[in-house]
């Protein structure tokens, strides 16, 4: 009866083992598993914050380009309502001089009349 129960009990000792060895695989298997999954979720929070970097580098970008081009919006009013106080003076000018102009066109005539006299 001795022999009988220590073999049944070196079977049941050998099952557990198997059991244990079992569970044992399947939790390095688990592991593994667990592993690659963080790995891959590491993989793609890395991608991800990379892709927010060069939204936001892109954004900046654009804030930048749209800064510039109202800086040089602003610059090139200034300089055309500049340059048209400068056409209007011009203008104001040109028209002086022409008045200027008439009368001493007009003043010569009548000069070169008075000059000749009478019935000349």
């Amino acid at each position: 009866a001795g022999v009988a129960a220590e073999a049944e009990a070196a079977a049941r000792a050998l099952e557990l083992q198997a059991q244990v060895e079992a569970v044992l695989a399947a939790t390095t298997e688990e592991l593994s598993v667990e592993r690659k999954v963080r790995a891959c979720s590491e993989a793609v929070l890395a991608e991800a914050h990379a892709d927010v970097q060069e939204e936001e580098r892109l954004r900046r970008e654009e804030e930048s380009k749209r800064a510039f081009e109202r800086r040089t919006n602003m610059a090139l009013r200034s300089a055309n309502e500049e340059l048209r106080g400068k056409v209007e003076s011009l203008g104001a000018m040109v028209e002086s001089l022409n008045t200027l102009l008439a009368g001493l066109s007009k003043t010569s005539r009548n000069t070169k009349l008075s000059q000749r006299g009478p019935g000349m």
